[in-house]
């Protein structure tokens, strides 16, 4: 049973970084045609911070196991 949920778990951040990575194109794309609102900039930043989190993370638990 722990293992279907380990399963899902990287399913479900497979789908997050594919849907994230989709809607950061398109933020770059309205950014580069109009200014971003307040909302549309605070997703833009969150998300990026959030791979480099995820990168850090990664690469911690590669080099630690």
């Amino acid at each position: 049973m722990i293992f279907y949920a380990e399963v899902l778990h990287t399913v479900s951040i497979v789908i997050l970084m594919i849907s994230s990575s989709f809607y950061l194109r398109h933020l770059v794309k309205t950014k580069k045609q109009r200014k971003l609102s307040v909302f549309e900039f605070t997703m833009y930043a969150t998300i990026q911070i959030a791979y480099i989190l995820f990168a850090i993370s990664l690469l911690i638990t590669v080099f630690v196991k």
